[in-house]
């Protein structure tokens, strides 16, 4: 009987008219993000591209890492003509998502055997737009939810995320393997249109905007990276931030190359890598939310950075084992599994960082540095794989892991020794 009063209040309180529509906007959150990640990294790869330029054609993606830099002008500054009859927010939210479905078009129409330079250029924008989206995304659940739904909040956006990503991993990858890269690319841009009804459907908070001259804004800005640089546990923070996800980051931005020079086709690339990997993401950070309730963060990280080795342990099996359907699906199992756990661990950790009076400034900022490192691993594990071997950066990326675990030993000892002084 509890179980059931538990299932109809779960039901009841996810079909709340805005937990739907964050949801829905989750998903459109969600939906651009692999278009210029491991898709777009497998169409290279297609196309002829060499490891070490998909590698450095990760650097598309800077946009997710430099948001914070525009943020401040969404929140300050009205869209011509469209605030006036949308709001704040909306107007925002659907000229983001005009520029992403153009954006998306033009990176369908580009070939990247012909004309790299084009690619780049479109997933650029597709990279911009899609920040601008997820900013203006952030702030509409946090100022149109009560307190009490804060948490589902959370949740349903992260849903509709997943769920997008989803749409854009093995979606793309088998609308392009029946059909064209431009008819999968120009359907994802179409699928964007989901966020758009929303954004219209939607109703907005009212609230008064003051307008701050240039002064105050540009000061807005100085303030929480002034209060991060005084924290003396500072550089051991950005080190963590680099070390901590330098498994996951290899994995993920050289999968797709690594599982096409092994003989797998997209088809099989989507079903294992994208359908099954996603939904282990999803599972891998309810876990991570457990046990950081049960053990607490330090255990969590603990198990995080243990549980990258053996995914990159795993990657250097399926080298040597190559072709093996049975192993890609243990393999990939266990690093989406881990990449789940990894993503949850890392959001809770950085928050713990965050003074209360600049909160989601020095969030978003730690965030954008762990998405530069991101980046800059990314363009390094290309030329690694290029001049080394498969096997090779599977084996140093397992040994960098390591480094996480002293820095979360020094980050724990300083923080318990700053919440000393401070009592």
């Amino acid at each position: 009987m509890k179980l059931l009063d538990i299932f109809y209040k779960t039901i009841k309180l996810y079909t709340h008219p805005y937990l739907v529509a964050i949801l829905a906007l989750g998903f459109s959150s969600g939906l651009p993000f692999l278009l210029t990640l491991s898709t777009l990294s497998f169409w290279l790869t297609e196309a002829g591209v060499s490891k070490t330029t998909i590698g450095l054609l990760m650097f598309v993606s800077l946009p997710y890492s430099l948001k914070f830099l525009w943020a401040p002008v969404m929140d300050q500054h009205q869209f011509p003509y469209l605030t006036k009859y949308l709001g704040q927010r909306r107007s925002w939210a659907i000229a983001s998502q005009i520029g992403l479905i153009f954006s998306l078009i033009f990176l369908g129409n580009s070939n990247p055997a012909d004309s790299l330079y084009l690619t780049t250029i479109a997933a650029v924008l597709v990279s911009f737009f899609s920040a601008t989206q997820d900013i203006v995304i952030d702030a509409y659940r946090i100022e149109i939810l009560d307190k009490k739904y804060a948490g589902a909040g959370a949740a349903a956006e992260s849903i509709g995320f997943r769920l997008g990503m989803l749409t854009s991993g093995a979606g793309a990858l088998y609308l392009a393997s029946f059909t064209s890269w431009k008819i999968a690319y120009w359907s994802m841009a179409a699928a964007v249109i989901i966020g758009v009804i929303t954004v219209l459907l939607i109703k907005e908070r009212p609230s008064p905007k003051t307008i701050h001259p240039p002064a105050t804004i540009a000061l807005k800005i100085i303030l929480p990276w002034r209060q991060l640089l005084e924290k003396q546990e500072f550089k051991y923070i950005i080190t963590f931030i680099f070390f901590f996800k330098f498994g996951d980051t290899v994995l993920n931005a050289m999968s797709a190359p690594f599982l096409y020079d092994l003989g797998f086709t997209k088809i099989e690339f989507a079903n294992v890598s994208k359908f099954f990997g996603i939904s282990l993401m999803v599972l891998g950070g309810i876990v991570c939310g457990m046990i950081i309730h049960q053990l607490g963060v330090l255990q969590a990280l603990i198990m995080c950075a243990l549980l990258q080795v053996v995914s990159c342990l795993m990657f250097v099996i399926q080298s040597l084992a190559g072709h093996h359907l049975g192993i890609l699906v243990i393999t990939v199992g266990v690093e989406s599994f881990g990449s789940g756990m990894v993503a949850a661990a890392f959001i809770a950790y950085l928050s713990s960082f965050c003074s209360t009076s600049h909160t989601a400034s020095h969030f978003t900022i730690l965030y954008s540095l762990g998405s530069l490192c991101r980046v800059l691993i990314s363009a390094l594990s290309g030329w690694i794989a290029d001049h080394l071997n498969w096997t090779s950066l599977f084996l140093l990326t397992a040994f960098a892991v390591f480094p996480t675990l002293k820095m979360i030993m020094l980050l724990n000892k300083k923080k318990h020794l700053s919440q000393g002084h401070k009592t």
